[in-house]
């Protein structure tokens, strides 16, 4: 059995932690506070006294921390885990830390004959402890598969996506569509709120529709084509709705930058030839835009 180490305790990392101890794991866990350690240890953990004793002989450590300079800090510094691990050890990131220093984490471990996975999570507490997190792990295809039936202990829904840095990649990713969304949704509830309606009509209505639920749904058969254009020209009649939203939200004094923007970046692709494309061209124009900066 793989000797594992755990850093960070906060709310996530106890929850884990439990969750690989309630497995059948043996874990050493170590954090400053010994409020947090006091949760694990009780649930069988065994304290490290220092980060030094935490990594030594360990074959995999996982990282929860919330800054990426302290993990990189954890990992590098004298007496940390490049230093103290077993050769061959795998560090499992499981925080953001940026893309290129996931890269250069990866290099250092390897030069120190070990593994980085950069695996962050998606979920929260509750999806912790019931071990049904999502989690987008990249680095060493050999270290993931040495070390991925730890990690089913609390994420069902594990994606590996290849070279280091990946992982982030697509947390970050989560990140801008879960804000965009969240944006969204707050700006329709405030909307809604000044007609009169309340904020539990908006979101079970909205459950029901295509927004925010199952665009993905109708995206995924278009993602296996090199462009999204169902050329249905939908575009102008989303155009069309946005500006209505727009006007809706004048009459009753309510500002929704999001809706401004979104608006503008379509009135920008009427002006720029898209006006017989479908909605689902906003990807097309994404990646164009983008190319075209370059």
């Amino acid at each position: 059995m793989l000797s594992i180490g755990f850093v960070g305790l906060g709310s996530m990392g106890q929850a884990i932690a439990v969750k690989i101890l309630q497995s059948g794991y043996l874990l050493d866990v170590y954090d400053r506070s010994n409020d947090a350690l006091k949760v694990v240890v009780a649930a069988g953990a065994r304290q490290a006294s220092n980060l030094q004793e935490l990594a030594d002989g360990k074959d995999l450590v996982f990282l929860s921390v919330s800054n990426a300079d302290m993990t990189e800090e954890i990992i590098c510094e004298s007496g940390g885990l490049l230093d103290s691990m077993n050769a061959g050890g795998v560090i499992i990131d499981l925080g953001t830390t940026p893309y290129g220093q996931c890269v250069e984490l990866a290099e250092k471990a390897g030069t120190a004959g070990l593994s980085f996975l950069d695996a962050p999570i998606s979920g929260s507490t509750p999806w912790a402890e019931a071990g049904t997190l999502a989690m987008m792990v990249g680095g060493s295809k050999p270290a993931y598969e040495k070390v991925r039936v730890v990690l089913t202990t609390f994420a069902d829904k594990i994606h590996y996506l290849g070279d280091s840095g990946n992982g982030q990649l697509l947390k970050l990713c989560h990140q801008l569509t879960f804000a965009a969304t969240l944006n969204g949704l707050a700006e329709a509830i405030a909307l809604a709120e000044k007609y009169g309606q309340n904020a539990e009509t908006v979101l079970n209505v909205l459950s029901d529709c295509v927004a925010p639920n199952h665009v993905i749904d109708f995206m995924l058969p278009m993602a296996k084509n090199k462009r999204f254009d169902q050329g249905r020209g939908s575009l102008k009649l989303v155009h069309k709705d946005l500006d209505a939203v727009l006007h809706s939200a004048k009459q009753v004094n309510v500002t929704l930058p999001l809706a401004e923007v979104l608006s503008g970046y379509m009135t920008q692709a009427m002006e720029g030839g898209w006006s017989e494309a479908d909605l689902f061209a906003l990807v097309d124009m994404a990646r164009d835009e983008f190319y075209s900066n370059q």
